[in-house]
């Protein structure tokens, strides 16, 4: 079976989260999702071999190799008929999603609007969502619990945004990488690369980042960094599944709790996810899997709080508010606003 557009994503002891993530992907028209996972102790491998039983997912393990946990996935993936067949290929991590505001809100609508036939490569910006004020790790839709979001660029927010790609799968790409595939040399011409709603892809700096506008008002992925405080301590606990050196600490937390402005925009595909949520939980494996990990992320939350390190942590998140925008997002959209100000000048200078 083909499947036209296809997620690969890693994971590694996401079992609370895993559940909601998958029915919305594939509500807003997604037809299929590839997971590796790696080193993972909750019960993330056994609701992924229950979905895969069930067809809505591929599962793999994945073992680490050279160039990391994420490049080895990625090379994973790339072998497997269901990616190799696939039209469109979208990369992306279980505390992301996709939020299309275009047309009738899926994937194909972000398509359409974006340049249709003619694009090849759609980059996304993140959204950064706060922690809500919610201390306490909760089985209930992320989406539901957190919205909280950081202002928009109009609105004072910052002056760039990582994106994520969706893209045509190709014979062109050098590598897949985390934010977008990576064109090799004597390709670099051949592919329309754009931000939602078609803007022009030299919008995008160092392959990673957009520079506004951004075309959020075409779609934007809700990057629920942090989620609750507890959640964070589990996530450092676990360590970041792409980049397993980096420690969390207050300075991740603080660098990506952002808020400001309430977005309750995803809340449109909230009934729908809901529904196929329902029917994942009415199969009782996944139904057993799924209380039996958010066990294991309770029991484990009250071993780590046992320790110095995590007690002084949770203190210190739980009682923090969320800011609007960093300091090095600020002095980019300020040396960008300078220089801005300056070609206005410029261009009001009358002619001699």
């Amino acid at each position: 079976m083909t499947h036209a557009k296809v997620i690969i994503t890693t994971m590694k002891n996401e079992a609370p989260y895993i559940l909601e993530w998958v029915a919305h992907h594939l509500v807003i028209g997604f037809d299929h999702i590839v997971v590796l996972t790696n080193d993972c102790t909750d019960t993330t491998n056994a609701i992924l071999t229950r979905l895969d039983a069930l067809g809505y997912v591929t599962f793999q393990p994945n073992k680490k190799g050279p160039g990391g946990v994420h490049r080895t996935a990625i090379r994973r993936a790339q072998r497997l008929d269901v990616v190799r067949k696939a039209e469109w290929l979208y990369v992306t991590d279980a505390d992301e999603f996709l939020n299309i505001h275009c047309g009738d809100h899926s994937v194909d609508a972000l398509i359409a609007a974006s340049g249709g036939d003619g694009v090849d490569v759609i980059s996304v910006p993140w959204r950064i969502f706060s922690y809500n004020k919610r201390v306490i790790l909760r089985d209930s839709p992320v989406t539901v619990q957190f919205t909280d979001a950081e202002p928009a660029y109009a609105d004072g927010g910052a002056g760039r945004r990582f994106v994520k790609s969706l893209f045509r799968n190709k014979d062109v790409y050098h590598r897949i990488g985390l934010h977008n595939p990576h064109v090799r040399a004597e390709h670099g011409t051949d592919l329309t690369w754009a931000l939602p709603g078609g803007l022009q892809a030299s919008r995008l700096q160092a392959g990673n980042h957009a520079q506004p506008p951004f075309g959020e008002e075409f779609a934007q992925i809700n990057h629920y960094a942090v989620r609750s405080a507890q959640a964070y301590l589990l996530k450092r606990y676990r360590g970041r599944a792409n980049h397993q050196s980096h420690v969390l600490d207050t300075g991740y937390w603080d660098r990506w709790n952002r808020g400001g402005c309430e977005d309750t925009t995803i809340h449109r595909y909230a009934a729908l996810t809901q529904a196929l949520l329902d029917m994942f939980k009415a199969d009782p494996v996944l139904a057993r899997m799924h209380r039996k990990g958010f066990r294991w992320h309770k029991a484990k939350l009250a071993e780590l709080l046992q320790d110095d390190a995590y007690a002084d942590l949770y203190a210190k998140i739980s009682a923090s508010d969320p800011v609007s925008v960093v300091k090095k997002d600020r002095d980019i959209r300020e040396s960008r606003d300078s220089v801005s100000e300056q070609q206005d000048h410029i261009d009001d200078t009358p002619c001699a």
